[in-house]
């Protein structure tokens, strides 16, 4: 780890409240719980020192209470660098990563990359972590994922702490990694520490929406660093100095303002003159310097903050002896500080006013001197080459900048970040009229540079940055049919992300300016513009316009655009035709085609979902674990990993297999952004209701609350979703809880999303079920309209298994309430058990469907087949995550005394002597059902006194879980004896 140094005050004074806001979240990540603590401050006010004590504090470890190295955080540091607005991509993240290779070593670095392909891309910035002798080339991932991975996997382990110091010069790929590090990841030990100057940040800096976003992240601390009180630069002045006149501490706590590093300045002044200006009291100690020490100091202070020492030796004009010695006398002075393999100022202040002191030929002349250097010695870096370009364009090179950054763009499409590709191609198309020639040095044309930067913004997710790129890129665009196209299509979906409206004419004029192109680029733009329409269409335009789409991409050979135009024929069949198992057909030939990680990624996701709205679950399963275990070998399963991993879990609740199910759950909640991720906290909410853990479900919204509500507002269409989430929570095995408040509101919102068009068919139909389980309850009537309602609904329904099997799951229900035969409705319940259908439907709805068949056959009279089926589901339904269903297969056989004789139920009896009356209350509302916070509502005490009695009670009846002390209620003599 590479740190600055101390300043020369031996403590920190004050402070005492933002160190313990700093120490408190790095509690929370020793926990399992990252923060992201910004600090920010004016110049000066002590951000540094303050990180500086922090890590001094976490790092220490006096009584040796540690004991192994993996107990030891792992510090990484990185220094945000001025260099321009791009500046280098990922430029303090390089010197976080070689802090940490430092601190695990080469093999845990290469096991935390997780992937061969993380690994090549962590190369170019790390180097020797790359196999010398690969087997063969390894194609690298992306660059910005590598680097989120690295830190999750590594912080499973060891605690990570990463600084980010001036966050005010960070390059964009720089502030979008942060961004993702502080929203996603979870249950890790990482604490990242970020601080940046408040007085440079005005509301036209780049960093402001950064911060904006942060500040609406739960996990980010903030912490504000002010000037010190006049006690404390009193207290600060004693520690620099002795005998100082208390009049001139006065003195200097109104003339520094309570900046501490002013305060250390005045000091070193001592009898010298006050400065008249603030800028002369900040040069104070580099006008003190030689001739060749104030040029050294000028000429690094034009490399930036930190300046690596033989660039440094080839960029000044000395020779090796001078250059020493003027070196020495700047670290002698404490202008600058030795920092690893260079040089660094020691406050940021001094940097920016020594390099004001620069004449404006000298300025000219020194930074050409280093965009040579960098060119010919490091030009190749990629880091480096945005560094060159902002070289030039400080040197007033104007043809040599846009070189420069043409070089600095190409290379950044291989590898690194969207967030940087968009701000090279924007600063392209600053210079453009500036230079001559521009489109033959670009070897591009401005139109496809707008282009370039509105896809780069489409890949970042800013869709209102993308649509102004593309529009700018339309006003320059008035004669390349192609690039036109792309243009109009790029306005089309950005306009359509942020409004959920397209403009059509944009489309049509495409399609317009593409059908007489002889050109297979045309081809292949026009087959993507059309799979666009034919998504905005219904009936036989979107089929002519799909089917088009796959032709002409199968004519031009691209693969890419087949696949794309192949699933959206599987989700116009889906959704248009209602036809789900033909969809299967198109997505399947997809899967086969030849396509990089990403587009296969795409398809595989569209394939799993499908196949579990066919309610082909194991299948799903199996497809969606191997596109998943692609992703993870490419290097790119933070971008393409979170919907393919919520499908995989919704797969694996339906299939019965919860324990994987959860993994992949946590894995997309990690993953995924949070307003996205409010699906999968409805995806956990929905399987702890069926699990019957209800107080972890009210902790889960609880925790959620923020994901939730910030859902429902970008996404108002989805509201009715979480209606059907609600109903299954109120759900009892005969129907709707009499408990559940606002049921009619609930019953409402769920029929919206039956009878909606937002959703796809089997989500439609999984709303219907939803309420006839809700409103049919055995043996009551139904109201004529209700069954009419739901009638209508199965026989609007395609043809196909997944859908009869709902339509003979909602028969049986109406049957249950409308039979007055036992025998015909266990007929009805025995031959959708027993059918290929029953199958098809989610384990919950499966297992519902069997204690309903439970139900029917003791009211027919067949006390032991009911037996043998209620002891099977309470034994089998904990294991597939529906323990709820065990508990009510538990209560009928209770209640139904199957069992009355049994030796659970006999030894029960001794142990009830020895139950406190509080807790044979207790045993009764266990009976009933009821939550531990349900059970302390009931009784006036709090949840987690409820708890402790229900522990008890437990251990003294002899009961394994819940379910068992209720059916041992049961069987007792003061049990109920109605089923």
């Amino acid at each position: 780890m590479t740190m600055p140094a101390l300043p020369s005050s031996p403590r920190m004074v004050g402070r005492h409240t933002e160190l313990a806001a700093l120490l408190e979240a790095y509690d929370d990540g020793v926990g399992g719980v990252p923060r992201t603590v910004v600090v920010r401050g004016e110049a000066g006010v002590g951000k540094t020192r303050l990180v500086q004590e922090f890590l001094a504090l976490v790092t220490a470890d006096p009584l040796g209470a540690r004991s192994s190295l993996n107990e030891e955080p792992v510090i990484a540091f990185g220094q945000c660098v001025d260099l321009g607005p791009i500046g280098a991509p990922f430029g303090p993240v390089r010197r976080v990563l070689r802090d940490l290779h430092a601190a695990v070593g080469t093999d845990a670095l290469r096991e935390a990359a997780g992937s061969a392909a993380a690994i090549t891309s962590l190369a170019a910035l790390v180097p020797g972590i790359a196999d010398e002798t690969p087997e063969a080339e390894e194609p690298a991932g992306e660059f910005a994922e590598a680097i989120e991975v690295l830190l999750e996997r590594l912080s499973q382990r060891r605690h990570v702490v990463v600084v980010l110091e001036d966050l005010q010069w960070a390059d964009a790929a720089t502030m979008a990694l942060l961004k993702t590090l502080a929203s996603t990841l979870r249950g890790r030990k990482l604490t990242i520490v970020a601080t940046y100057r408040s007085d440079d940040i005005d509301r036209f800096h780049p960093l402001r929406p950064v911060l904006a976003e942060l500040d609406r992240t739960r996990s980010v601390v903030r912490v504000e660093v002010t000037p010190l009180t006049p006690d404390e630069v009193a207290e600060q002045v004693a520690q620099l100095a002795s005998g100082i006149d208390p009049r001139v501490v006065e003195a200097l706590a109104e003339r520094s303002g309570g900046i501490p590093f002013l305060v250390e300045e005045l000091v070193d002044l001592g009898d010298r003159a006050l400065p008249d200006t603030l800028r002369e009291l900040v040069l104070a100690r580099y006008a003190r310097l030689g001739d060749d020490a104030q040029q050294t100091m000028r000429t690094m202070a034009a490399g930036g903050m930190h300046v690596d020492d033989d660039v440094l030796a080839a960029v000044t004009a000395l020779d090796d002896r001078a250059h020493d010695h003027a070196l020495r006398e700047a670290v002698d002075s404490r202008v600058v500080l030795a920092d690893g393999d260079g040089y660094r100022f020691r406050h940021a202040l001094t940097r920016e006013a020594v390099e004001g002191e620069m004449l404006p030929s000298e300025r000219v002349r020194v930074h050409r001197r280093y965009a040579e250097h960098l060119s010919e010695h490091r030009g190749e870096s990629p880091d480096d080459a945005s560094a060159v370009a902002e070289h030039w364009l400080a040197a007033r090179d104007l043809p040599a900048a846009f070189d420069a950054t043409v070089a600095a763009l190409r290379r950044s499409r291989s590898r690194f970040s969207p967030a940087t590709r968009a701000k090279l191609a924007e600063r392209l198309t600053e210079l453009w009229d500036q230079v001559p020639d521009a489109a033959t040095r670009a070897g591009t044309t401005l139109p496809e540079l707008h282009l370039d930067a509105a896809q780069a913004w489409h890949d970042l997710g800013d869709a209102e940055r993308s649509l102004r790129s593309a529009s700018e890129g339309l006003c320059v665009c008035p004669d390349d049919p192609v690039t036109r196209a792309a243009l109009l299509r790029q306005r089309f979906v950005q306009t359509y992300n942020l409004e959920h409206r397209g403009r059509g004419e944009d489309l049509d004029e495409a399609v317009a300016l593409l059908e007489d192109v002889d050109d297979p680029r045309a081809r292949v733009l026009l087959s993507r513009v059309l799979t666009n329409i034919a998504l905005d269409e219904h009936g036989e335009a979107a089929a002519a316009h799909a089917a088009r789409a796959i032709a002409l991409a199968d004519e031009a050979g691209d693969d890419a655009a087949l696949a794309v135009a192949l699933t959206v024929e599987a989700w116009r069949i889906a959704g248009d035709e209602g036809d789900e198992p033909r969809a299967l057909a198109p997505l399947e030939r997809a899967v086969g085609l030849r396509l990089d990680p990403t587009m296969r990624a795409y398809v595989g996701n569209a394939l799993t979902d499908m196949l579990l709205r066919v309610g082909r679950f194991d299948e799903a399963v199996v497809v969606g674990t191997q596109h998943y275990e692609d992703i993870t070998r490419a290097g790119i399963e933070r971008g393409s990993g979170p919907s393919l991993s919520y499908a995989l879990a919704l797969a694996l609740f339906a299939a019965g297999r919860p324990e994987s199910a959860r993994r992949y759950a946590q894995r997309a909640r990690r993953l995924m952004n949070p307003l996205h991720g409010a699906s999968i906290v409805r995806l956990l909410a929905s399987h702890l209701t069926w699990d019957d853990r209800d107080a972890e479900r009210e902790e889960l919204l609880v925790a959620e609350r923020a994901t939730i509500e910030d859902s429902r507002r970008r996404y108002p269409d989805k509201h009715g979703w979480w209606a059907v989430e609600r109903a299954e929570a109120l759900l009892t095995l005969r129907g709707a809880s009499t408990a559940g408040e606002g049921l009619a509101t609930v019953l409402a919102d769920v029929f919206d999303i039956a009878d909606g068009e937002t959703g796809t068919p089997a989500v439609r139909r999984y709303a219907v079920v939803t309420a006839a389980l809700l409103t049919l309850t055995p043996g009551r009537p139904v109201d004529p309209e209700l069954r009419d309602r739901l009638t209508g609904k199965i026989e609007s329904w395609p043809d196909h298994e997944a859908a009869l099997a709902h339509a003979e799951f909602i028969r049986a229900l109406l049957a249950d309430a409308e039979s007055a035969s036992a025998e015909h409705r266990v007929d009805v319940w025995r031959s959708l058990i027993d059918a290929p259908a029953g199958g098809l439907l989610t384990v919950w709805h499966r297992q519902v469907a069997r204690c309903r068949l439970a139900l029917a056959l003791l009211d027919g009279g067949h006390r032991d087949a009911a037996a043998t089926l209620l002891a099977d589901i309470v034994a089998t339904a904990p294991g597939e995550g529906v323990a709820r269903i065990g508990r009510w297969a538990a209560e009928l056989a209770a209640r139904a005394r199957l069992a009355p004789g049994s030796s659970d139920a006999e030894s029960s009896h001794g142990a009830v002597a020895t139950l406190t009356p509080r807790e044979l209350q207790v045993w009764e509302l266990i009976a009933e059902g009821l939550t531990n916070p349900q059970i302390g509502q009931r009784l006036f005490i709090s949840p987690k006194t409820a708890s402790v009695h229900v522990s008890a009670i437990l251990a003294k009846i002899g009961a394994a879980n819940r379910a068992e002390a209720a059916a041992l209620y049961a069987a007792s003599a003061s049990a109920p004896t109605s089923v």
